[in-house]
């Protein structure tokens, strides 16, 4: 799956320009503004450990996006954005009928990233895209351990790093409206360990 994605951005991001062309109501150049929801997944083999020892685990959130970028020709653009990728949680309770033990655990992140994004116009301000890009992220990890309501122990975290994500999508530009249906991976890494968020969103934005 990696190398299919990765294959399809460098390909559009190569792209021959006799595939661009000018349609109206579309510019060739200039900045855009956009904003999108989506569904963030988290795949993490700490989790999975906790999935394992009995954790009711969610490891799926409502994400949102900000970008801004600009574009040089109709096959090309630099992009940069903002991705919050929302709240993965873990929760587990024991009772012996008499008292009640529960552990809660919490993950958070965001970042803030760079791409260059090449695009395929296909016909009538519809074309493909790939992206390739660079996230510098922030991630907080926390856990609070409760016996009959009273907290008893309680624990947080947190890092930051800079790895890599790619993406593929498809885009329709009417009006200077841009509408985006994208899927994304990005691929965290800090200390040693993997968190490998996939992220399926629309957006909406402006082409000035």
């Amino acid at each position: 799956m990696k190398r299919l994605i990765a294959t399809a951005a460098l390909a559009t991001l190569v792209a021959s320009p006799v595939f661009a062309q000018s349609y109206p109501g579309v510019p060739d150049a200039g900045p855009y503004l956009g904003a999108g929801i989506g569904h963030a997944m988290l795949d993490n083999s700490s989790l999975d450990d906790l999935d394992d020892l009995g954790f009711d685990t969610d490891d799926n959130d409502v994400g949102y996006k900000l970008f801004a970028g600009y574009q040089f020709n109709p096959y090309f653009a630099v992009e940069a954005s903002y991705v919050d990728f929302g709240d993965f949680t873990g929760d587990l309770t024991l009772t012996d009928g008499t008292n009640t033990a529960t552990v809660n655990a919490k993950a958070s992140a965001d970042g803030v990233g760079v791409a260059l994004v090449g695009k395929l116009p296909i016909q009538s301000g519809f074309s493909l895209y790939g992206k390739l890009g660079a996230i510098a992220w922030d991630g907080d990890v926390s856990a609070t351990g409760r016996v009959n309501g009273s907290i008893v122990a309680q624990e947080s975290d947190s890092a930051d790093d800079t790895d890599p994500f790619y993406g593929i999508g498809a885009e329709y530009v009417i009006n200077q409206i841009i509408m985006r249906a994208e899927f994304e991976r990005y691929d965290l890494s800090k200390g040693g360990e993997d968190f490998e968020i996939d992220m399926i969103s629309g957006s909406l934005g402006y082409r000035f």
